[in-house]
């Protein structure tokens, strides 16, 4: 696929992405709490039988406690995705060094993640956390991070095959 084609896909997918996020943003915290709940219930019965045996009091109080890190999570790993987007796309371009691509990919995804955050504050029961920016751009450094390990070892392969031939 040519270079063209290959910004335009990805420029795509990180806008379906970034709407994804501000729909989960949007969600009250009643309609949030549901989603993570539910998530974090789901995982814990399908890795620990014994947890469907157990009391609901007793289910509800361990989700409950449980629902910290997974929302946590959750904000960690959709900006990890973010930032590896932005940066590949950013790699795509070609037009920029390593290390100039990786600090507008993380500057892109800090700025979502703020602006993000924000939003949330005008949504019911939820609200706007420094520390969640933090979080999120923890996450972005981290995707773009994954990324660039997987070019360099994606292009070791290839200088291997080449060699080779």
């Amino acid at each position: 696929m040519k270079k063209k084609g290959k910004m335009i896909i990805l420029t795509i997918i990180i806008i379906l992405w970034m709407a994804f996020i501000f729909s989960m943003s949007a969600k009250n915290s009643t309609q949030s709490s549901s989603i993570s709940g539910g998530f974090t219930y789901k995982i814990l019965s399908m890795f620990f039988a014994q947890f469907r045996s157990i009391d609901k009091t007793t289910q509800d109080s361990i989700v409950e406690g449980l629902q910290f890190v997974v929302r946590k999570g959750a904000h960690f790993t959709a900006y990890a995705i973010l930032g590896g987007l932005c940066f590949a796309d950013l790699r795509v371009l070609d037009k920029f060094k390593l290390k100039i691509n990786f600090i507008i990919a993380l500057v892109i995804s800090a700025l979502y993640a703020a602006s993000d955050e924000l939003h949330q504050y005008f949504v019911p029961g939820r609200s706007c956390e420094i520390r969640d920016v933090m979080i999120d751009s923890l996450g972005a450094l981290t995707g773009i991070t994954v990324v660039i390990i997987f070019s360099k070892l994606i292009e070791k392969i290839k200088q291997i095959r080449t060699a080779k031939k």
